[in-house]
């Protein structure tokens, strides 16, 4: 005996034989991977009058540093001397995307509020500035460098000075005016320039800095 063939139930098997032989495995989505920010704390809109208030602010500004240190998401933070008045500190975090590092400033009523406003740009690190081995209960004056991204110097050079130890911590910016940042406990700004080979002022920033005593070494 004979049995017919379905034809609609054969269609149906070829078409499922035709698609498992084009099926194509899917690309999985990049992974999101934390990054290093370097962040200049910038002056925003004028801090209340009331004095209390604003103590109260420096002190959570303060805890909320310590508690994204102890988390190990910031790695350095402290105040520069700029001659503008615009900048008024430095932060170095690992973040996985900007709102990330906003999140992190939530708690820090000075950032909330608008009285300081974050200049955050994603690093390449040449050399970290040190977490361990610090004494976090002092703090020292060292000499924060700033290279303009048009000054006639390479990323070799900086890496050399870098090797040789005149810098102590050096981070690459990925955008923005400037296209380096380095740390020295040398306050020569003559022979920190030299170092680069750059004579003039207007190419490279050499300001002030203050941070924990170990951090630049």
């Amino acid at each position: 005996m004979t049995t017919r063939r379905n034809p609609y139930r054969t269609w149906l098997a070829a078409l499922a034989v035709g698609l498992a032989g084009c099926a194509v495995t899917p690309t999985p989505a990049p992974v999101a991977v934390d990054r290093d920010w370097f962040i200049f704390l910038e002056t925003g809109k004028k801090t209340p009058d009331d004095k209390a208030r604003v103590q109260a602010m420096q002190r959570g500004h303060l805890e909320n540093f310590k508690r994204l240190f102890g988390e190990r998401k910031l790695f350095a933070a402290g105040p520069l001397r700029d001659p503008a008045g615009v900048k008024r500190g430095i932060v170095v975090v690992r973040a996985r995307d900007r709102a990330t590092l906003d999140a992190y400033f939530q708690p820090d009523e000075y950032v909330r509020e608008g009285y300081m406003t974050l200049n955050a740009t994603p690093v390449t690190v040449m050399k970290p500035l040190a977490t361990e081995g610090i004494d976090a209960n002092a703090i020292e004056e060292v000499r924060i460098v700033q290279v303009l991204r048009n000054a006639p110097v390479d990323a070799a050079r900086i890496q050399s000075a870098i090797d040789q130890g005149t810098f102590g911590a050096g981070y690459q910016l990925e955008s923005g005016p400037l296209s380096h940042i380095l740390f020295a406990r040398d306050k020569d700004e003559a022979r920190l320039r030299a170092a680069l080979g750059i004579t003039d002022p207007a190419h490279v920033l050499v300001w002030a800095q203050w941070i924990g005593k170990g951090v630049v070494r």
